[in-house]
C-alpha cells in the first residue's frame, strides 16, 4: 500500500513538474521564490540607489488611451500589475520567450519603430507593429535581477528606459534596464498578511 501511494506521487510529480528542455531555468521573484508560468508581478528597478519606480503604461503624443509601456519616474510608484506567460507549457515560468500585458487591460506588449524616440514597446492597438519575440533572461548570475530583450528573427536589441520627459521603454543596444519581479498577491493573502502583521 504504501509503495503504490509512492509511486503515485512520483508520477503525479513528474507529470506534473516534468521540465520542457533541461536548459530552461526558472525565473524567481526578488526575495528566490520561483514564481509561476502566467503569474501576476511588479516589475520594479533591482539596482539599490537606481532612479524610478515601477512599470505603468501611460498616454504619450496623440495618443487617446494609454498605449506606452514606461518607467514611472517616482520612486515610491510600484506600476501597475502585469501578467508574464512563457508559451512552454510548465507549471513555473522560465527563462526564454515570454508576453507580457498589463493585468487591467489584458493587451499584450508589443514593439513599434519608427517613432521620433526610436524603437519604443507598446501595448496593442498601436499600429505598424514589429513581429517578434520579448525574452526574460538573468541580468547577472546568481542573482534575482533580470532583464528583457526583443528579438527580431535572430537580431536582438535591449529593452532599456530612454529617461526623456516621459520615462518610455524602448530597443536598443544600450544598457538593458535591470528588474526584480514582485509577486502580486490575491486580495484574500493581502488581507491575511496585513492581519497577521498587524501591531494592533
Amino acid at each position: 500500500m504504501a509503495s503504490a501511494t509512492l509511486f503515485a506521487l512520483f508520477l503525479f510529480s513528474a507529470l506534473t513538474f516534468y521540465p520542457p528542455s533541461t536548459t530552461a531555468q526558472p525565473v524567481t521573484d526578488g526575495n528566490g521564490n520561483i514564481v509561476k508560468n502566467g503569474g501576476i508581478f511588479y516589475i520594479l528597478p533591482a539596482r539599490i540607489g537606481a532612479p524610478g519606480g515601477g512599470i505603468r503604461a501611460l498616454k504619450t503624443d496623440n495618443e487617446s488611451i494609454p498605449l506606452s509601456v514606461v518607467q514611472s519616474p517616482f520612486k515610491g510608484d510600484i506600476g501597475l500589475p502585469i501578467i508574464i506567460s512563457s508559451p512552454i507549457r510548465t507549471e513555473f515560468l522560465p527563462e526564454g520567450q515570454v508576453t507580457l500585458s498589463f493585468e487591467h487591460t489584458n493587451r499584450e506588449w508589443t514593439v513599434v519603430e519608427g517613432l521620433p524616440e526610436g524603437t519604443l514597446v507598446k501595448v496593442q492597438g498601436y499600429p505598424h507593429t514589429v513581429p517578434g519575440t520579448f525574452v526574460i533572461k538573468k541580468a547577472e548570475a546568481e542573482t534575482n535581477r533580470y532583464k528583457l530583450s526583443f528579438c527580431k528573427g535572430v537580431f536582438c536589441g535591449n529593452v532599456a528606459v530612454v529617461r526623456n520627459e516621459n520615462w518610455v521603454l524602448a530597443v536598443t543596444q544600450d544598457e538593458p534596464y535591470v528588474f526584480h519581479l514582485e509577486q502580486v498577491l490575491p486580495t484574500s493573502a493581502k488581507h491575511e498578511q496585513s492581519r497577521t502583521f498587524s501591531l494592533y
